[in-house]
């Protein structure tokens, strides 16, 4: 029988070898769920910020007028407010030096007005409602403006700032347009020359409709005739227009 030889003993067990220790783990940030490097949301908060200071600065600019200053006391024999030209009149400067800092900006995005036509007491708006007896017995019957009737947007404006230069224009104005209406369809014209009020705060709560025939109040009334010269060259353009 052979015997089974042992080549090699037993190895002793290794002792271990001491790990480094490690830094504790920071804890992470939650995400903020926002797309944005926190670099770009301030660089475009910066921008809005700026925005809405330039806006502001024009009606702000226009509504602090020059002063006098407090307690000023004309020297004798002056009057008791200086011309407009006097060096006493104070102005403010931080409106002034905001303004003049965005208004290339403000001509630029067309935001360099105050506001001024809708403040502090806004009135009503003007119209003009018209009737035109044809030679053929019809008639035509309208008003300017007319959202329903003119488009778009640019159009609608354009009649809208007609009616209020009638306002503005008075009595000759208003003659123009019934001679040109009558001229216009070849036969008498009337106008009515309007101004639609704005409700009460009243007349609000208690329901009434911006449109009611009680808001609309007429201011003159018109008749136009046709003009011979402009009669003639309305019927040779009209043809031509045709073709």
């Amino acid at each position: 029988m052979s015997k089974k030889r042992h080549d090699s003993q037993p190895s002793a067990p290794q002792a271990k070898q001491p790990q480094p220790k490690q830094p504790p783990a920071k804890p992470k940030r939650p995400p903020s769920g926002l797309p944005w490097h926190v670099v770009s949301r301030c660089l475009v908060s910066l921008l809005v910020l700026l925005h809405m200071t330039a806006v502001i600065s024009a009606p702000w600019n226009l509504s602090t007028g020059d002063a006098l200053p407090p307690g000023y006391v004309a020297p004798p024999g002056q009057p008791e407010v200086p011309a407009p030209s006097s060096t006493v009149w104070q102005e403010p400067p931080l409106t002034r030096v905001l303004h003049r800092f965005f208004r290339h900006y403000l001509n630029l995005i067309y935001m360099n007005h105050g506001y001024e036509f809708f403040a502090p007491d806004p009135s009503g708006t003007h119209l003009v409602g018209y009737r035109v007896s044809k030679s053929d017995g019809t008639t035509i019957e309208g008003k300017f403006p007319d959202l329903e009737d003119q488009w778009p947007r640019l159009f609608y404006h354009r009649h809208m700032m007609l009616a209020e230069q009638t306002q503005m224009m008075g009595r000759a104005s208003g003659q123009n347009y019934a001679d040109h209406l009558a001229t216009l369809h070849g036969g008498p014209s009337r106008i009515d020359w309007m101004i639609h009020m704005l409700l009460s705060p009243q007349q609000v709560a208690e329901g009434k409709p911006l449109d009611d025939r009680s808001t609309y109040q007429v201011i003159e009334s018109l008749d136009g005739r046709p003009r011979v010269t402009e009669t003639k060259e309305a019927a040779i353009a009209i043809p031509e227009a045709g073709r």
